[in-house]
């Protein structure tokens, strides 16, 4: 097999895996995060693509050029969100793990810092305190 035969042949495959990819529900895709391709600065992203990043699922919130500097973070969330595994803070046993650029949600329970917060309001944005400075205003200190 030709070299140029054997590239049309990974470029085909990589394009059917990524158009199979796009196919799953969030839900399901969160779960196979490692299946996603890894974040890359130097990269164009289209918006709505997924890829994963420090093990986790994250989606493109705007097309743009990826840049070394910027990865995905609580500094990035215009251009980053991370997908949320299902079941994730439905109990305090399962919080969800709180990075400072997420929209929280009412009767969901994240963690910080070791600290275990129950929402008491949503957000309906993403917010970028620490949850402790939030108390009385969209979280409580959950105690057992």
């Amino acid at each position: 097999m030709k070299k140029t035969d054997l590239d049309a042949a990974v470029s085909a495959f990589q394009e059917k895996k990524e158009q199979a990819l796009e196919k799953i529900p969030d839900e399901v895709a969160v779960e196979a995060a490692a299946l996603y391709d890894k974040w890359e600065p130097g990269k164009h992203y289209a918006k709505g693509k997924r890829f994963q990043y420090d093990g986790e699922l994250w989606r493109v919130e705007q097309e743009h050029d990826s840049l070394e500097q910027y990865p995905p973070s609580i500094h990035t969330a215009a251009l980053y969100s991370k997908i949320e595994k299902p079941g994730e803070g439905d109990t305090p046993a399962r919080p969800i793990h709180y990075s400072g650029n997420m929209e929280l949600f009412k009767g969901k329970y994240y963690e910080q810092a070791d600290v275990i917060y129950r929402c008491i309001r949503d957000s309906g944005v993403p917010i970028y305190a620490d949850l402790s400075a939030l108390v009385n205003n969209y979280v409580e200190v959950y105690t057992p």
